[in-house]
């Protein structure tokens, strides 16, 4: 998508941390795990934008996904974010909602929801 209109790409990973003080054992660890992990899948998203010849602009952090990805957005003047539907169950849609959904419903940009069952090339 990038590439068809001449964007500049950012990819942000924001690994989930609901508390500012971490109480819970083990907290620390489980983000420093996915930090870990989202760094890993920035480096392929480089990767793969060098091979594609696409300038872009990376990032990995921690906080709450939705309001993390909606102040992103708004503080670097995104014009669509294409975000992934985790396919979360409909229990946990009505209890917590999705992250998708918030961003679809609150962010300073076009939203494209692509299905956990999809591939893109």
């Amino acid at each position: 998508m990038a590439d068809r209109y001449d964007a500049q790409l950012h990819a942000l990973y924001v690994a989930e941390r609901t508390r500012s003080e971490p109480t819970q054992k083990g907290l620390e660890e489980k983000v420093a795990e996915e930090l870990n992990q989202g760094r890993d899948v920035i480096e392929d998203v480089e990767q793969r934008a060098t091979e594609q010849e696409l300038e872009s602009v990376t990032g990995v952090e921690s906080g709450v996904p939705r309001t993390t990805i909606e102040a992103y957005a708004a503080d670097h003047d995104i014009d669509v974010i294409v975000i992934g539907s985790t396919g979360a169950s409909d229990v946990a849609e009505k209890l917590h909602g999705t992250v998708a959904k918030y961003v679809v419903n609150e962010a300073p940009a076009d939203v494209f929801v692509v299905r956990p069952d999809a591939r893109l090339t």
